[in-house]
């Protein structure tokens, strides 16, 4: 039994890892940003660190109406965007090809689409 639950805990971790590196390849690149229901979205780029796999930079191009991002993580295949001193901006969830959520400070919808 013992070496039944050995091999049962290996395999999940092994899909937890898969799992994490498939949501990173599917963050890094260049996303429109937009919060609220009737902005314009802005351009914003995810970055992954190179000694991190679900983690990353952010750089923004325009006004993100009030949405401050400068790093990203994933955590299972839920999306925070932080701000560039590591504070919560928002708490997204995946949509089909986009994210979805609120941003933290005040419940506005953001939302991330390529």
């Amino acid at each position: 039994m013992t070496k039944l639950s050995s091999l049962l805990l290996g395999a999940a971790v092994a899909f937890t890892t898969i799992g994490l590196a498939h949501a990173d390849s599917q963050i890094a690149g260049t996303w429109k940003l937009s919060t609220g229901a009737a902005d314009a979205p802005c351009t914003i780029t995810f970055v992954t660190d190179a000694d991190l796999t679900t983690a990353g930079t952010a750089t923004t191009a325009g006004d993100c109406n009030g949405t401050n991002v400068g790093h990203w993580k994933a955590v299972g295949s839920s999306l925070q965007l932080l701000s560039g001193n590591g504070e919560m901006v928002a708490w997204l969830k995946p949509q089909g090809d986009t994210y979805t959520g609120t941003r933290v400070s005040d419940g506005r919808k953001v939302a991330l689409a390529h």
